[in-house]
């Protein structure tokens, strides 16, 4: 296949939907496919892609408006001078551009791949959006439920193909890493890994906190991320007294090597259509503390490797918490369960292979004859 993957993120912006699109580029392309990413000029991601692997064309376009007609014009030539035969778009702005250049290139299919509903109640989109796309992919039967609810994306128009991640490379040992980080020894760590917004919901960890310190005394928690609610968290947890529990790392360069070197996930999200965050704890062998929304309970097993709390719920969260860390075998039994589930389910060939099939259908659905 000759394959375009076109995602206009901002140029200092890299996110899991990024991520996915190299992972599934640099696997196709080892595969004998012709692979182009493409995206805006001296953009970050782009140079993560270019950086991957040297197999992988890397197109840059000037990205502004949606229906820019130059930005339109440029990518249908670069369809039709590298006979593209499929199109893989991502945000609002990618389906106008791509999709209406596919479209007007001829014989193309275009693939719409959400990792988060993007999909807007206007008029526009109810009218344009549905001639410009073959098939949607999603990570999650959640998320498949939701986009479905816009009534212009049908559920057969979906499929569902799970995110899934590489096996990690040689990390620091975790004695090493935890004196990095400041942690004790003898420490219980807890991670949490998400930017700091509304939605990932570490104001509810916060509140739990005392709580959690008032059964686990050695307990610590671990922050990686970043985001404009740093702040604001910092000073709810200085109000707390808790200063010297929590340990804001920011956005490391091995986020392997933190949660080799933790105990246990704890990942409040109020909002979550996947978790790619889930899948990097259970190839870590960490026990999870999470919430039951999105596409969290289709990632980790309730009661296998994972225990799931209400949203938005400090006590619960506190109490969930607390139990499992005074259960050391069952820590053990969920921590062998996940590597287990992420092995079996969320490798990034799996991942690889679901996509390749799926695009091979479309195609061979293009081909048919009537």
């Amino acid at each position: 296949m000759n394959l375009l993957f076109l995602n206009s993120i901002e140029v200092g912006t890299y996110g899991g939907m990024e991520d996915w699109i190299r992972l599934v580029a640099s696997g196709l392309s080892k595969r004998g496919h012709s692979v182009t990413v493409s995206g805006r000029r001296n953009s970050e991601f782009l140079k993560r892609v270019s950086a991957t692997s040297d197999s992988i064309r890397v197109e840059s376009f000037d990205i502004s408006g949606d229906f820019n007609p130059t930005t339109i014009a440029s990518i249908k030539k670069y369809i039709k001078l590298h006979s593209i035969e499929t199109v893989v778009v991502n945000f609002n702005k990618d389906l106008r551009l791509g999709g209406l250049a596919a479209r007007w290139a001829g014989d193309v299919k275009v693939i719409w791949s959400l990792g988060l509903d993007i999909t807007k109640d206007s008029l526009i989109h109810k009218t344009i959006s549905p001639r410009l796309f073959d098939g949607v992919i999603v990570p999650s039967e959640a998320l498949k439920k939701q986009i479905a609810a816009s009534g212009y994306i049908q559920p057969d128009e979906v499929r569902v193909i799970p995110i899934g991640i590489p096996p990690a490379t040689a990390c620091s040992t975790r004695n090493k890493t935890r004196e990095k980080l400041g942690v004790p020894s003898d420490a219980i760590l807890a991670v949490t890994s998400g930017r700091f917004v509304a939605q990932k919901g570490h104001r509810y960890l916060i509140e739990a906190a005392p709580q959690i310190i008032k059964s686990a005394p050695q307990i610590r928690f671990l922050l990686l991320g970043d985001g404009f609610l740093q702040q604001e968290h910092e000073a709810a947890i200085e109000k707390l007294n808790l200063g010297d529990r929590f340990i804001f790392a920011g956005m490391l360069e091995s986020v392997h090597d933190a949660l080799v070197a933790s105990d246990l996930m704890i990942h409040p999200s109020i909002e979550e259509p996947f978790g790619i965050v889930l899948l990097e704890a259970m190839r870590a062998g960490l026990p999870i503390v999470a919430s039951r929304v999105g596409g969290i309970p289709d990632v980790v097993a309730e009661g296998e490797n994972a225990e799931l709390i209400p949203p938005m719920n400090p006590e619960a969260l506190a109490e969930s918490v607390v139990a499992l860390i005074m259960d050391p075998s069952r820590m053990e039994r969920y921590a062998l369960a996940g590597q287990e589930r992420w092995n079996r389910q969320f490798r990034d060939d799996l991942m690889v292979t679901a996509v390749e099939n799926y695009l091979v259908s479309q195609r061979k659905a293009a081909d048919e004859p009537g």
